[in-house]
């Protein structure tokens, strides 16, 4: 009998493609649920036809539109270039990323027709927002603090990090709706967890390219300056 004898390097690599795979089957999952979680959005704005509530259901498709934005991303990530070791930078983006979805589920509390109409427009903005950095980023998109590739161009040429000021801005709209403590709450840990992995991921891309620090001292974080603005004008 011969007993087959593995290197280390081909223990590696086989560790390395079951954790791929799991990562794989794990998006897929977490895909799935954005997609079912949207869905359920888009069924209140057939349930506000139906009642006559017409801007309660436009209000919750429309946060259900950001949940189906971040679904067909999350398929479509490179391998990283480098990520921040340790698990505490992956739960503070995990919760930075994923504390929206209990808050889309809460109840609308105080919905009176301007708090509703200006928390649509502030959530269409920041999905709007969003879908410009993800189609800057294409594959670069993660949910993890990682680097792929540097990006200053489209949005990323009027700040740094134009994903996290739109989920910033989501948090805010989407808790003056639900206005309640636990809504609060949600809300405060969600910005507080973009907050910290902006400042992560931070680390990560100036360890990783040394022209970021060129790129930070010319370019804010989170909210564009008008001159950015004018700047980046044709």
């Amino acid at each position: 009998m011969h007993q087959a004898i593995h290197s280390p390097q081909a223990a590696l690599a086989a560790t390395g493609d079951r954790y791929r795979s799991l990562r794989r089957l794990g998006d897929l999952a977490l895909t799935l649920l954005l997609i079912l979680l949207a869905s359920s959005r888009g069924l209140a704005l057939v349930e506000g036809a139906r009642d006559g509530d017409w801007l309660a259901g436009i209000h919750q498709a429309v946060a259900g539109l950001g949940l189906l934005i971040m679904a067909g991303l999350v398929l479509m990530r490179r391998p990283a270039v480098a990520t921040r070791p340790g698990l505490m930078p992956k739960l503070i983006a995990l919760v930075g990323s994923w504390m929206a979805i209990p808050l889309v589920l809460l109840p609308l509390t105080w919905r009176p027709d301007w708090m509703l109409i200006g928390s649509t427009a502030m959530l269409f903005v920041g999905d709007i927002f969003v879908i410009w950095a993800l189609l800057t980023l294409r594959y670069s998109f993660s949910v993890f603090p990682e680097a792929r590739r540097l990006i200053r161009h489209g949005p990323y040429q009027l700040v740094r990090h134009p994903l996290y000021a739109a989920y910033i801005v989501t948090y805010i709209s989407l808790a003056l709706t639900r206005f309640s403590a636990l809504a609060l709450l949600f809300a405060t840990i969600g910005i507080a967890g973009e907050l910290l992995r902006a400042g992560q991921e931070e680390r990560v891309l100036r360890a990783t390219f040394p022209e970021y620090a060129t790129y930070a001292k010319k370019t804010p974080a989170f909210f564009p300056r008008p001159s950015g603005i004018r700047s980046s004008r044709p």
